[in-house]
């Protein structure tokens, strides 16, 4: 299953008209992914993207694969980032995630990496990801944009159970 996945209408990092990012996140060989220019907007130190910044679209990749991959609606419980090199405004990066074997505890364990056009490492993350009491598929359809999102996604993640 490839294809493009649905925003959140009002997450700052993948919500469409919340005047966040606006990252357009693409499924594909169990991971989701994007492409992203750094904006002068979000930087910290003068033309450098903002770390923050950098750990939020690590989260969002891995958040969308663990929930891709697990088909359970999940939050961050810990995250780690290693930043390797700047993340220059003006230019376009590639952030992806990975699914990780499973913690002993029970949580979904995931990577991420943003690179550069030449596919220098800039930035690695791993986190941890449980899942969330009292939510359900139902609750979180109410926020999700499913403009341009394929039939097949659309349909795995309206039949998900909680």
């Amino acid at each position: 299953m490839n294809g493009f996945l649905p925003g959140t209408t009002t997450c700052f990092f993948c919500g469409r008209s919340t005047g966040g990012l606006g990252l357009e996140l693409h499924y594909a060989n169990g991971a989701a992914s994007c492409e992203f220019t750094a904006r002068e907007a979000f930087q910290g130190y003068a033309g450098m993207l903002h770390g923050g910044i950098i750990t939020g679209i690590l989260d969002e990749v891995m958040f969308w694969t663990v929930f891709m991959q697990t088909k359970k609606i999940c939050a961050t419980w810990k995250i780690e980032v290693e930043f390797q090199r700047p993340v220059v405004c003006g230019k376009i990066y590639r952030a992806s995630g990975h699914l990780l074997p499973k913690a002993n505890n029970g949580d979904y364990l995931a990577s991420g990496s943003i690179e550069d056009e030449s596919g220098k490492s800039c930035a690695i993350g791993n986190a941890s990801f449980r899942m969330m009491r009292g939510v359900n598929i139902e609750a979180l359809m109410e926020y999700l944009d499913f403009r341009d999102v394929p039939l097949e996604i659309r349909t795995l993640i309206q039949t998900m159970k909680a």
